[in-house]
């Protein structure tokens, strides 16, 4: 944003002349600047109106070229020469070399002292800028009524409107949603590169001979919403950048609306997934509960429980999917997994949730899954999705690993060997419970771990992030505390039957 240079022609109290330039007076100047030295150039910085009494400039054409040379490259918008004092009147040489260069040269009249010129400058670039504020004042209200009334698009018209510029609203995967002219699209080339490098960048603003192209992101913490281009061919003033961050922020506030009340409801059902999943509700009650929500019961329920991520990232991937065929997350995490409720028979398959989920996360993820059980057995499915997990953790497997094809799974299945297998982990296991609730340990996650990776050191304790040495550590903590041989193959056999049946926490078990 400047002062054009015929505004400051028709300023009549400054009386300024045109000699030279007189088709270039659409420049603007950013500054007036006094200076009498011969190479003023590493003092400047672009767009300014350069004034001169010439004191040290000589009048031949050879030196005239040359100094306006300095200027042209500096960049200037002008030069104001005054007269009356070291020159009668502007060297004819300096006109000939300013028309020759395309420099609009002003004659600066005694009367009219430099800092007068300076001062209008500084007074209309003032004005110009409360015009702006103004301008901004009166936008936003009707940008914000636009986006009550009409959503992204009408924001995004708004915004073009306003502007006078092409803005397209595009997605995270950089389709449009939403442009203004309609139609409107955004070359791959005028997207700003430092934009393009990371989807971290907040702004980004690329400028050339055809205009200008400025990148917002359309942010609300951690959760990007797409971005906003806007695409002018002119400089882009501040005003510009103001209302299209005021429309960034518009943009993200729709698009938060459903996604607030979403994650909203998703912390609901984790405290009803929670208390499912220990026993603390009914299946009349929850049966109700999971029918209000539309999630679909009638054959029963799964558990997928999957590792890889941290839990919350999973979750968060696993609603998207989950959403996007329209149904409703109940999920939470669990022993360093995300648990997440599927409907059992369902055109939903855990595979296809979790293959989502790799793809939305771009990283390894390991699932396990529970057979298929009323609501009453949720908790017995939550240890078989638990199991499975760790299976397909120690596989490596990449589809999901189901509970049926576990060996040993009959033993947990039925009711007269799962009372005994019950009665053992009682015994067994409560020890370890109980030293890890009052020590905060996790000596029963790292025994299942250790057995379930057949005693081998150097994968067990890969599995749970530690090191060999702390593991063994802890491994010496559940002989003394249990009293047993860990390195009999019948004595990790029984525990790990035992482990296959016990529901943490707090040392109870499934039911039989």
């Amino acid at each position: 944003m400047g002062v054009p240079l015929a505004w400051l022609v028709r300023h009549q109290d400054l009386r300024l002349r045109v000699l030279a330039g007189h088709g270039d007076l659409d420049r603007e100047v950013v500054w007036a600047h006094s200076i009498e030295l011969t190479d003023p150039a590493p003092w400047l910085n672009g767009g300014e109106l350069v004034l001169t009494t010439g004191l040290r400039l000589a009048e031949t054409g050879a030196d005239c070229a040359e100094y306006v040379g300095r200027l042209v490259k500096a960049g200037v918008a002008a030069l104001g020469f005054g007269v009356g004092l070291s020159h009668d009147q502007v060297p004819p040489a300096l006109v000939e070399a300013a028309s020759d260069a395309g420099l609009p040269l002003l004659e600066v009249p005694l009367p009219t002292p430099f800092v007068a010129v300076t001062k209008a400058v500084m007074e209309r670039l003032a004005e110009q800028q409360y015009e702006g504020v103004v301008q901004a004042s009166r936008v936003q209200p009707r940008m914000t009524r636009a986006a009550l009334h009409g959503g992204a698009q009408a924001v995004v018209r708004e915004l073009a409107t306003s502007t006078g510029t092409s803005v397209v609203l595009l997605d995270h995967e950089n389709k449009v949603r939403a442009s203004h002219p309609p139609g409107a699209g955004v070359p791959e080339t005028a997207v700003p590169e430092g934009m393009r490098a990371s989807e971290r960048t907040a702004a980004a603003v690329s400028t050339g001979g055809d205009g200008a192209v400025a990148v917002q992101q359309v942010r609300v913490g951690p959760r990007a919403h797409g971005r906003l281009v806007l695409t002018a061919d002119r400089t882009l003033t501040p005003v510009d950048h103001l209302l299209l961050g005021h429309a960034a922020s518009l943009v993200a506030l729709e698009a938060e609306k459903p996604l607030r009340l979403r994650d909203e409801q998703n912390r609901v059902n984790a405290l009803f997934l929670r208390m499912l999943l220990d026993g603390g509700v009914g299946a009349p009650a929850a049966l109700d509960h999971l029918t209000e929500a539309g999630f679909p019961v009638r054959e029963g329920i799964r558990v997928l429980a999957l590792r890889g991520s941290s839990p919350r990232r999973i979750l968060e991937a696993v609603g998207n999917e989950l959403a996007e065929r329209g149904l409703p997350l109940f999920g939470r995490g669990r022993a360093g997994c995300a648990t997440v409720l599927l409907p059992a028979g369902h055109v939903v398959t855990a595979q296809t949730v979790t293959d989502g989920v790799r793809a939305r996360l771009r990283s390894p993820v390991w699932a396990g899954l529970s057979a298929a059980h009323d609501l009453a057995d949720a908790p017995a499915a939550l240890t078989e999705a638990l199991n499975s997990c760790s299976a397909a953790e120690t596989r490596g497997a990449s589809d999901v690993v189901p509970f049926e094809s576990l060996a040993g799974r009959l033993l947990a299945a039925v009711p007269e060997t799962r009372r005994i297998l019950v009665t053992l982990a009682e015994t067994q296991l409560a020890p370890l419970a109980a030293y890890d609730e009052q020590h905060g340990t996790d000596l029963l996650v790292s025994l299942r771990t250790f057995l379930e990776h057949n005693g081998q050191w150097a994968p067990a304790s890969a599995a749970l992030g530690v090191h060999r040495h702390t593991l063994s550590a802890r491994m010496e903590r559940v002989r003394g505390l249990l009293g047993v041989d860990l390195d009999s193959a019948h004595v990790r056999a029984e525990l790990l039957l035992a482990l296959s049946v016990w529901r943490e926490p707090g040392g109870t078990v499934g039911n039989g």
